[in-house]
C-alpha cells in the first residue's frame, strides 16, 4: 500500500470512529435521539437508548404501512398549516404513563390495546418537549426549516383518515428503535413524520453564528399542555358517597333481623350527613334538606377537616369477635373481613330507623 492510497482510507477510519463516538455531522436523526433522552430524563427521570434509526422519505400513500400497530398518533402542527405525524409504539405509550403514575417501568407485558385521549393528553407534553429540543439542538442548521415550529395538535384513533388529513407530499420519516431503562427493561419505537418541503423560516443567527432560541416556547408548552391535563382530568366523574350512620353489631343479631327490626342510630344521624370518596375517603360534613322538592344535601364543612368529633363516624372501635357493619345507606350486610376492618356503605338501608 503506498502512502497515498493510505491516507484516504486512514481518514475514513478516522471519521468512522468519530462518527460511532457522538462526533461528525449533526442530522436530524441523532438530534431526535438526544432530544427524546433529554427530555425523558429531565421529565421523567428514564434512561432512554436509541438501538437503531432510520431517515427515509416516504409518499403519504406508503405511510399507513410504516404505522406500528395499534400506535398512538398524535397529529403536529407546524408553519403554514403544515401538517405531521408521531406514532408511539404500545411499549413506548404505555412506557410515558406508567413512568408519570408510577415512576417505573411495569414488569408485566404491555397489553395490546387501543390507545385513549387520556393516554395522547399524557403523552402530548413530552411529544412538545422533544420537539422543542429538536429546535435548540437544529437551531442553526438548515433542517429546521422543515423540522421547526411543530408542536402537538389532535389525537387520531383510527389511521384511516390519514390520506384526507394529511397533505399528498413527501415526507422525512424517522424511525427509532429505543430501550427504556437502565438495563433496557422495555424496547418501543417512535415515528416521526414531517413534510420534507418544510415551510419554516431558516435558521436565525446571532452575529457570532450561535443561534437564535425562541423565546418563551418551553412555558408556553407547559401552559398548553396544563390545560389539556385539566379538561381531561376534570371530565372524569367522581363517586360520591353520603352516610347518614354505621353501627357495628354482633354476628348473631345480625342474623336475627327480621323486617320491621329497630336498629339504634347515633345522635344527629338524621341531620347529618357524612360525604365521602371512594375507599370511605372522608371530604366534608353536609346538612340534609330539599332543593326542587328532592332530597338534597348542603356541603357544611372544608373538604380537608377531619372528622375528630364523632366516634361512630370514624368507624367502630375494634371487637373481640367478628362483626357486621351496617350502614344506614345499605342495600346489602356485608360481613367484615377483619375485626378492625373499615365499613363500606352501599346503597338502600336494611333496617328502619325509629319513628
Amino acid at each position: 500500500m503506498t502512502e497515498a492510497t493510505s491516507k484516504p482510507v486512514l481518514k475514513r477510519m478516522a471519521e468512522a470512529g468519530r462518527s460511532l463516538s457522538g462526533g461528525g455531522t449533526v442530522t436530524p436523526v441523532k438530534v431526535l435521539g438526544q432530544a427524546l433522552a433529554k427530555a425523558a430524563q429531565d421529565m421523567l427521570k428514564l434512561p432512554v437508548k436509541v438501538a437503531e434509526a432510520t431517515d427515509i422519505r416516504m409518499a403519504l400513500a406508503e405511510m399507513p404501512e410504516r404505522l406500528p400497530e395499534r400506535a398512538l398518533l398524535a397529529v403536529l402542527e407546524g408553519p403554514g398549516e403544515g401538517l405531521g405525524l408521531a406514532a408511539l409504539s404500545p411499549e413506548t405509550t404505555a412506557t410515558l404513563i406508567e413512568m408519570q403514575t408510577t415512576g417505573q417501568i411495569g414488569a408485566a407485558e404491555v397489553a395490546s390495546r387501543k390507545p385513549t385521549r387520556t393516554d395522547a393528553t399524557m403523552s402530548a407534553r413530552i411529544i412538545d418537549r422533544v420537539l422543542e429540543e429538536m429546535e435548540v439542538l437544529l437551531g442553526a442548521d438548515p433542517a429546521i426549516a422543515w423540522v421547526g415550529g411543530f408542536r402537538y395538535a389532535s389525537f387520531l384513533d383510527d389511521p384511516r383518515p390519514l390520506g384526507l388529513l394529511l397533505e399528498d407530499t413527501i415526507y422525512r420519516a424517522i424511525t427509532l428503535t429505543l430501550d427504556f431503562g437502565v438495563e433496557g427493561a422495555r424496547r418501543g419505537t417512535l415515528l416521526l413524520l414531517l413534510p420534507a418541503d418544510g415551510k419554516g423560516a431558516p435558521p436565525l443567527l446571532r452575529p457570532d453564528g450561535a443561534p437564535v432560541p425562541a423565546p418563551g416556547a418551553g412555558a408556553a408548552a407547559e401552559a398548553e399542555w396544563r390545560d389539556r391535563m385539566e379538561g381531561a382530568v376534570l371530565g372524569a366523574r367522581a363517586q360520591l358517597t353520603g352516610v347518614l350512620d354505621r353501627v357495628s353489631l354482633p354476628l348473631s343479631a345480625v342474623l336475627a333481623l327480621k323486617p320491621g327490626a329497630v336498629v339504634q342510630l347515633s345522635k344527629g344521624a338524621l341531620t347529618r350527613v357524612r360525604v365521602e370518596g371512594r375507599g370511605n375517603r372522608f371530604l366534608a360534613w353536609g346538612k340534609l334538606g330539599q332543593c326542587q322538592g328532592s332530597l338534597a344535601v348542603r356541603l357544611m364543612i372544608d373538604a380537608r377537616e377531619e372528622d375528630s368529633s364523632d366516634d361512630t363516624a370514624a368507624g367502630p372501635s375494634p371487637a373481640a369477635d367478628p362483626a357486621l357493619k351496617i350502614t344506614r345507606s345499605a342495600a346489602t350486610v356485608t360481613q367484615a373481613p377483619a375485626p378492625d376492618a373499615q365499613p363500606v356503605p352501599a346503597a338502600k338501608p336494611t333496617a328502619a330507623a325509629p319513628g
